[in-house]
């Protein structure tokens, strides 16, 4: 037993030395800007989505805004946080694990689980929402399955999954791959009512407290239409073959859901066959779990499918779409037998449903499959040269961005010139200077694309910098179009402070 939660433990703190080196990354991921930048404005007094705007739900900006509010804005600090969340999670996908198939396999589960999340290949090692979500996830499937689905289970897996999707919008996907999970497992159908009804009550709690806190500001709206309404131009921009892609990323849930009801009359009319020849032999403990409904290795495979839909569901494919995967996979992977019982059901459920998630994965994130392996090894380089000496600073920076030391030296001229908590308007996607500086940003929209891509932003943004003129406007040359008004209001009332790197700086006529 020692032995064992020793094994454990060095599967854990080799996920720690593999994300050691994000510990120490720059300011670089422009996600992580947009989120830093509001969640900074949050703690100078701002409101979500009226003084701070992004295109996600509440969640990631209320952690990173408690993160900062405690330990500063600090890169060590989140990314330290994000290690917490992963190993919180390498941990119940490895009591998951445990439930199913025993020790030895929740332990490979783990590592299979630390090794994915913790490596560029698919972006693991980066703070964004999909990383903070799969733990809430993971929880409402481990509680649902210790209290072998009792309604207080549910009910929490409910909040659960409701804080999972308030991080990440598809992750409510998770909760309907439990619901139809719950279908199967139920003695009857008024057996699966009430289960059902309790799962989405417990969803509704957090809803309800997101509607009652945006109410009473005059937000709903603003809040519907930022985490869920402008979220339909992700949809519009899927790729070639879009009809194909689309059948194959249900078709593992369809197989899925046709494998349980198979399983569930399979043992219904097996049970009828038992009562009817009056056998007296005792069912295993295994199969006696089985005989209201499928075994609970299904609810894994409905957690698969629906979570690699999350992954797939928008029209965009960047790497770490693919992190909500993760720990359902990592299951799915353990409980893999080098000698499996192979027959003419397991082998058509083997290619409907293994084959679409293999082929759309390739499909969809082949740059990152392909390239990964060669970037975790630069990026391990790039640690290494730094952290002894062989690399200076700039130089580790410009592994990651480019505009990394351009947004280091505005903050250099800002601390020099009594920048620091001033207004200051940015055109350009520099979000972590807002948060790093501590600057008041005079329009909710700390990005130039959100001004071009929501109704009216244009004549909002002028707006506010006529209401309220900011001391300074940079202009970085990465901004995103051009904005006449805006070149206008500068031409009007601001003079040319020169060029920090490649952005010019502006400042207020006195």
């Amino acid at each position: 037993m020692k032995k064992h939660y020793f094994l454990l433990a060095s599967i854990l703190f080799l996920t720690f030395v593999l994300r050691f080196p994000s510990l120490f990354e720059p300011f670089w991921y422009g996600d992580e800007g947009i989120f830093a930048a509001v969640a900074r404005n949050l703690n100078q007094g701002g409101v979500l989505y009226q003084t701070a705007w992004d295109n996600k739900p509440p969640m990631i900006y209320l952690t990173y805004e408690v993160i900062f509010k405690y330990f500063g804005v600090s890169m060590f600090w989140l990314r330290l946080i994000t290690v917490v969340f992963v190993l919180a999670t390498a941990t119940a996908v490895y009591e998951i694990a445990n439930q199913i198939f025993g020790k030895n396999r929740a332990l490979f589960s783990a590592f299979i689980f630390g090794i994915l999340t913790s490596l560029r290949l698919i972006e693991g090692n980066l703070a964004l929402t999909e990383i903070f979500m799969i733990l809430p996830i993971t929880l409402a499937m481990l509680i649902a399955l210790k209290r072998n689905f009792d309604h207080f289970s549910l009910l929490i897996a409910g909040v659960l999954f409701a804080v999972a999707s308030l991080y990440k919008q598809v992750g409510a996907l998770e909760a309907v791959a439990l619901g139809i999970f719950l279908f199967f497992q139920s003695k009857n159908i008024l057996d699966f009512i009430k289960k059902a009804t309790v799962l989405s009550l417990g969803f509704v709690i957090p809803y309800a407290a997101t509607i009652a806190y945006f109410a009473p500001k005059n937000l709903v709206a603003d809040y519907i239409f930022a985490a869920y309404t402008y979220y339909r131009i992700y949809l519009g921009e899927s790729p070639k073959y879009a009809l194909l892609i689309n059948i194959l990323k249900f078709l593992p849930i369809v197989t899925a859901i046709a494998y349980g009801i198979w399983k569930k009359y399979s043992i219904i009319y097996a049970s009828s066959e038992r009562s009817e020849s009056r056998s007296h032999d005792k069912l295993s403990s295994r199969q006696a779990r089985t005989t209201s409904g499928v075994g609970v290795f299904h609810l894994i495979l409905l957690w698969t499918a629906f979570s690699f839909l999350g992954s797939y569901f928008s029209g965009r494919t960047y790497g770490h779409y693919l992190v909500q995967a993760t720990p359902a996979l990592s299951v799915i992977l353990a409980s893999i037998t080098l000698k499996p019982q192979i027959n003419r059901i397991r082998s058509i459920f083997a290619l409907t449903f293994f084959l679409p998630l293999i082929f759309l994965t390739k499909l969809l994130f082949t740059d990152f499959l392909s390239g990964g392996p060669i970037n975790q090894i630069k990026y391990f380089q790039n640690f290494a040269q730094y952290s002894t000496g062989e690399k200076g600073v700039d130089e580790y920076n410009n592994y990651f961005d480019r505009n990394v030391n351009t947004i280091m030296a505005l903050a250099d001229f800002l601390k020099i010139n009594q920048g620091y908590g001033e207004s200051v308007y940015i055109w350009g996607d520099y979000p972590w200077l807002y948060a790093i500086s501590d600057l008041k940003n005079p329009s909710r929209y700390v990005t130039s694309f959100h001004v071009f891509g929501v109704p009216e932003g244009q004549s909002e943004v002028i707006g506010n910098l006529v209401k309220n003129p900011p001391k300074y406007i940079i202009k970085s040359e990465s901004s995103i179009g051009y904005f006449p008004d805006l070149e206008k209001f500068i031409a009007q009332g601001y003079t040319s402070g020169g060029f920090v790197e490649t952005s010019e700086i502006f400042v207020k006529n006195r």
